[in-house]
């Protein structure tokens, strides 16, 4: 008999078949409620979900307090490069990505797993010491005990003004955000990297990295009850992107768009039949370096293993 389960995730393509049920995860009976922002709730409405989407750089903040009462598997539901979502005032003279040290850079908050990443990106390819910027925040909330670490300069703006307006103004030299501020936006606001596909593409094939912004987490007494639920949403999600990838190659020809075909192709000869990587085993380097970056700026006190982030079960994927 199976057990009924709830998940909350956004509407991807390769959560679709989940979504619209063409694939059922063994022994369970899953209601899924599609979020258009997802990532952020386990919680929506006071209805509280046994599988979430969740923000990857939260989660691990919070693997010292354990306060979440959520478990990661390795599906990484969303994946994104962010060079493309650091912006610049361009009267600010950032000629390079060296010349943000000292300057004023925004962020939604520190904790946020594309903050993470682009900072993360910054220091280690380009040389940016965090401690010399200036950050500004909207907010600064963490989980469990989490305290912003003593060395950060960070401060708050006040709800009613908008890091894209303190941009634009030049109150602040340069941001880091999810919002899409380029090109043609405003004026006075421009990419960091204009040729952010080209550093993206190169980024990839030296590290292997497609960064993880959001990981699936199940309520871990839902595990401690029926461990086997990790494996078996694992496994439902594993075929439900094997699905999307086979409408995406149906598209390869059929796409509302110019040049689709050439970059699905170009995509194909850079990254492979499987680009979208699940599992542990094969990712571990990859979430290494986000528990590195975690660590070092402040988000845990110390770096976890990758091995600490997810379900036992799972390790072997």
């Amino acid at each position: 008999m199976s057990i009924k389960l709830t998940m909350t995730c956004g509407p991807y393509d390769r959560a679709q078949a989940l979504i619209d049920g063409t694939v059922k995860p063994e022994g369970i009976d899953l209601e899924v409620y599609v979020n258009k922002d997802p990532g952020r709730h386990t919680e929506i409405d006071g209805r509280e979900f046994d599988i979430a989407e969740f923000y990857s750089g939260l989660y691990i903040a919070d693997l010292q307090y354990k306060s979440l009462g959520y478990t990661a598997i390795p599906i990484f539901v969303k994946r994104m490069f962010r060079h493309s979502y650091i912006y610049v005032n361009k009267r600010a003279e950032i000629r390079s990505p060296a010349d943000l040290n000292g300057k004023r850079i925004g962020v939604q908050n520190w904790l946020t797993t594309t903050a993470v990443w682009a900072r993360g990106l910054l220091e280690d390819e380009y040389g940016l010491d965090p401690k010399s910027v200036k950050w500004t925040a909207d907010r600064v909330s963490g989980v469990g005990e989490w305290k912003p670490p003593a060395w950060l300069k960070i401060e708050i703006v006040r709800r009613e003004r908008k890091q894209f307006d303190l941009l634009a103004a030049g109150t602040i030299d340069a941001a880091i955000t999810t919002g899409t501020w380029a090109p043609s936006v405003h004026p006075e606001i421009d990419f960091l990297f204009p040729n952010y596909p080209e550093l993206e593409c190169d980024y990839f094939r030296r590290t292997g990295f497609f960064p993880i912004m959001h990981t699936l987490l199940i309520k871990t007494s839902v595990l401690e009850k029926d461990p086997w639920v990790a494996m078996s949403m694992y496994n439902a999600w594993q075929e439900s992107k094997r699905k999307c990838y086979e409408w995406l190659e149906w598209q390869r020809v059929h796409q509302t768009a110019l040049w689709y075909r050439a970059l699905w192709e170009e995509e194909q000869a850079v990254a492979g039949q499987d680009p979208y990587l699940w599992g542990f085993q094969k990712t571990r380097p990859e979430v290494n370096k986000l528990l590195e970056y975690c660590h070092h700026q402040g988000l845990t006190t110390r770096k976890f293993e990758p091995e600490e982030m997810f379900h036992p079960s799972t390790l072997t994927t």
